[in-house]
This record gives structure tokens, sequence and C-alpha cells, in this order.
């Protein structure tokens, strides 16, 4: 594991004082840690009744590791990682493998979306989506962890999988501001292409897995893994209808789209590929999608479908054991239309699913939209929008779309070729304490 040179998001984000409540029982004390002084000393107030002492609260916070554990599993990453320059103590304990165990299966949701930008090569605009404010400021903008620049292929629970331009690829995680460079694969050739995708759940394990697709006189498969250290050759092998460059990680395996209609999975236990139709009214109906999402859900996979028609999207959901898809949502997008109406053309609507996420609550989940010049949340259950980023205040060349003018296409643009622009180069943030 290597530190990144530069600077860290650990210090371009720290307030001077982080609260929080921890309840006992019938009574609540809040607890206010502020930042260290000149000196090196560590101040804590506490309030739980009329007789409490700041030395008291301070021994008994310094002292107890239980009492710290306790505190700290209650708090969203970044306030963690603001806490490890308090002291030498918090850093150490909040950094620990004992530490990161307990509180990795417990995911933050996402704090932000990377999009990489058209107005310079590898240059990523951060848009915040809300949660609390806890990250007012981009973790990045460029990242260069090696020589020549690095682009990020893939976010998956809080690590980023990049690459630079000599196809050396990299995890890191933005938060901890750490990354590691993956070894050369076993068929390595310089002049092919490598279509690669992150698998990471924080809730299942520490580790992680990378699986390649490359041409090797066929299609091959390798998968890394983080414990071991190595690229293994599968004995499975894909072939050339698999949409690569958009691999999709849930419930211990890898997803692509297949086209015509179909779903490929590669299940990361047994190392097998299966294939299975996409079976929904839309495609009986309307024949092959050539518009799709597809995300991660608590049951199975959800497969957002643009339903232009009817002026709403889709949402299928597919169970775990793969064995039928059903409707999971409709999203009726008339109130979008009525705040946006620039989005209607006399050619249908002109917008892009750019991420889907659900929430803890089914009023809590929404999807992102990038309309021309705009890009908005929507949560469709109880039909509210939120602009998240107006372009066209920001760049007299976003007056064509938004960070990509390349993805706002007619409807007749809809094809096979220019698929790869649809809903990509959109990646997620969320803080995690993961190691790489």
């Amino acid at each position: 594991m290597e530190p990144l040179v530069g600077g860290s998001p650990e210090t371009s984000m720290s307030p001077e004082t982080v609260t929080t409540a921890l309840e006992a029982e019938t009574n609540e004390r809040i607890l206010t840690f502020i930042r260290p002084t000149d000196t090196g000393n560590v101040k804590a107030n506490s309030t739980s009744g009329p007789s409490s002492s700041n030395s008291s609260a301070a021994d008994l916070i310094a002292c107890s590791e239980d009492l710290l554990t306790e505190i700290f599993l209650r708090l969203p990453v970044i306030s963690l990682i603001q806490l490890t320059s308090v002291s030498k103590q918090w850093n150490l304990f909040i950094k620990s493998s004992s530490f990161c165990l307990l509180r990795n299966p417990n995911p933050d949701p996402p704090s932000g979306l990377f999009f990489e930008g058209w107005d310079a090569r590898y240059k990523y605009h951060y848009v915040p989506m809300d949660f609390g404010n806890l990250v007012n400021r981009p973790p990045f903008t460029t990242l260069r962890f090696d020589s020549g620049s690095i682009k990020i292929l893939q976010s998956c629970n809080g690590l980023l999988l990049c690459a630079n331009d000599f196809q050396k690829y990299y995890v890191y995680n933005p938060t901890t501001n750490r990354f590691t460079t993956l070894p050369q694969l076993n068929n390595f050739n310089p002049d092919g292409i490598c279509c690669m995708t992150l698998a990471f759940d924080s809730s299942k394990s520490s580790h992680y897995k990378v699986v390649c697709n490359y041409m090797y006189r066929v299609m091959m498969i390798e998968i890394y893994s983080s414990e071991s250290g190595k690229w293994k050759i599968s004995n499975e092998s894909t072939d050339d209808l698999v949409d690569l460059d958009r691999g999709v990680y849930g419930h211990n395996a890898i997803h692509w789209m297949s086209f015509p209609n179909r779903l490929v999975y590669l299940k990361l236990d047994s190392e097998q590929l299966h294939y299975i139709d996409i079976d929904t009214p839309d495609t009986t109906v309307y024949g092959t999608i050539l518009d799709e999402f597809l995300a991660e859900s608590r049951e199975g996979m959800l497969l957002v479908v643009r339903c232009c028609r009817f002026r709403r999207l889709n949402v299928y959901e597919i169970k775990k054991d793969y064995s039928e898809w059903s409707i999971k949502y409709h999203v009726d997008l008339e109130e979008v239309i009525r705040v946006y109406p620039s989005m209607l053309t006399r050619l249908g609507l002109h917008f892009m699913v750019q991420s889907l996420v659900l929430g803890g609550r089914e009023e809590d989940s929404f999807i992102v939209l990038e309309l021309p010049g705009k890009l908005i949340q929507y949560k469709f259950v109880v039909n509210t929008i939120s602009q998240l980023r107006d372009f066209t205040t920001e760049s007299r060349r976003c007056v064509h779309g938004g960070f990509f003018p390349k993805t706002i296409f007619q409807l007749s643009d809809f094809t096979r070729e220019n698929r790869r622009f649809i809903n990509g180069s959109c990646f997620h943030f969320i803080p995690s304490l993961a190691g790489v």
C-alpha cells in the first residue's frame, strides 16, 4: 500500500470542531471534540449533568477504548478522518485494522459524484449530493500516482479503480488518500485493450477483487485478489458481444450487459459465467433495449430502462438467484419535464441516467439525471427535484450539454456503437476507511 504524494483530503476538509451525541439509556451526553492547540493538548467538553467536569470527561475519553469505539462507530467516515488529527492515539485507533473491521460493515451513502471533465484531460469535477454537507470541497480534481495522467475506470463501495497512460492499474481510496499498484497480468499484451471491473463489499470482506477481460486469441478473463496479491487465469471466456467496459459489481458477481437483451454475470466464488435473457415487458413489446443502466439493489440487481414513449423510466429487479425479472419502480418524468421543459424536443426527451441510489427508506431513493446543461436529483417516490449543478453558469462551452457534450444524443443516435458514451464517466464518492 502506497501513500499518495500531494494534498490530502484529511487536511482540506477539517473543521475546527466535531460534535456528536451518545445516548445512554434515558440521558444524552453531548461530546464536542476541539482541535488541538499549539501545545498539542486535546480538549474535550462533556455535559451529562450539573456535576460533570471537563477533566474527568477528557480522562474518560482518552483512556476508555470501549467508549471511543462506541462513539466513533456512530460517526460518519469523513468525521473520523478529521478526528485522526486530534491526537496520535486517536489516529492509530481509527486507522487500526480492528476498528476498521467493526466500521466497514456500515458503509456511508454516497457523498457526491465525480465526473470526468471535457475542459481538460483526466480532470474531475466533484458534485456533492448534500448528505449533511460533510464534504464541501472535492477530495481531488486530478490524480497523479505515478508517471502519466490517471483516469478513473470505476467506483465500487468507496474504492476507485484507476489506470494511467501506460496501462498500469491502481486501486485508490480517496478518503484515506492511499493507493496500491496492481501487478502485471499473466498474459499481458501492451498493444491489447484490458477492460477491468472492481469488486468490493466491506460487509463481506476487507479484501477486494479485480476482474479483467482481454483478447488473447479469445476473450479471456483474469481475476486479481488483494488477499493473494496475484492474478489468476480463469477457465471461463466471454464472447465479443458483452459490453466489457461497463461491468457492475453486486452480490459477489460481476455483471455485464450483452447485445441484444442479455445479462452476463461471473460468480466470483465459483468463477463461472452465466447468461440470462432480459425478459421484461420492454423487451417483449419494444424489442432491443438500446439504453439501459445497471445497478445493485439489496435484493438483487436493478435494470433501469428508458421508456420515452410514456415519458418514464422503468426499473426492473432480478432476484439474487436470477430467477425472474419484476417491476420495481415506474419513474414518472412528467414533473421533471414540467420544471425543465428544455429536455423535451420534437425528437423526444433529452436526458441520461447518471446514478441510481436506494436510500434506507423508500422515500430517500433517487436518481441523478443529466439534462442539457443541468444535473438534477429526482426523489421519484416523493416527487421532489433538486438541482445539483447548472453547467451553463460555469462555462459558455456548456450550453451544448453537460460535462460531456457527446452524451446528449438525439433518439436516432441511440445505437450499439455509441452506447459506451451513455450513462458513462460518473463515479460515486463513498467515504470509506477500507485498506487497499
